[in-house]
């Protein structure tokens, strides 16, 4: 399983969260950077099985606001209905 790791430490705002995403989970270049991509991407292109660990997601929270919860929360969706898809939140 290939284990991928995103720090809340790195993530100042939106933007970086999705560019980080694209960077580490190897998002092809149509990867428009929001939800709706987002989801397209991990239910449809990237390799499994997967682990990805969010790391100080806590931090993410405070930088981020509302927008790391709704990350978050379409992970798990994903996680929910695709088989080798797997959120780790570390706080």
């Amino acid at each position: 399983m290939n284990t991928v790791i995103l720090d809340g430490e790195d993530l100042a705002s939106s933007t970086e969260l999705h560019q980080q995403l694209k960077v580490k989970l190897k998002l092809p270049d149509f990867y428009g950077g929001n939800l709706d991509a987002l989801w397209d991407c991990l239910t449809g292109t990237i390799e499994l099985p997967l682990e990805l660990k969010w790391t100080n997601y806590q931090i993410s929270e405070e930088r981020l606001g509302n927008e790391a919860n709704r990350v978050r929360d379409l992970m798990l969706e994903v996680q929910a209905e695709q088989a080798g898809f797997q959120l780790l939140v570390e706080k």
